[in-house]
């Protein structure tokens, strides 16, 4: 339906539609107290040659699972929490 032909009646309808799609989930890959290497973000017009991932190895202390995939709590070996979440 073209969203110029939408009318009040019709927004239920297409909500219920929208909202029954399937969302495919990732599985968790990773467990807790398992060693981990974060990716880097490289910048726009940065070389090619240098590595995607940190030096730093991390481990997992937790796992959340969330719609579409799941995200892991880190600490690094020295046993600091890291404030984000990958």
């Amino acid at each position: 339906m073209a969203p110029s032909r939408v009318t009040d009646s019709d927004v239920l309808a297409i909500w219920k539609r929208m909202s029954s799609r399937r969302i495919r989930v990732a599985k968790v890959k990773f467990s807790v107290e398992q060693h981990v290497r974060i990716s880097k973000e490289k910048m726009k017009f940065a070389k090619g040659g240098k590595q995607n991932l940190s030096t730093e190895v991390f481990r997992i202390t937790k796992v959340i699972e969330r719609r579409p995939r799941p995200v892991y709590g880190v600490e690094d070996l020295k046993n600091t929490p890291i404030e984000q979440q990958f």
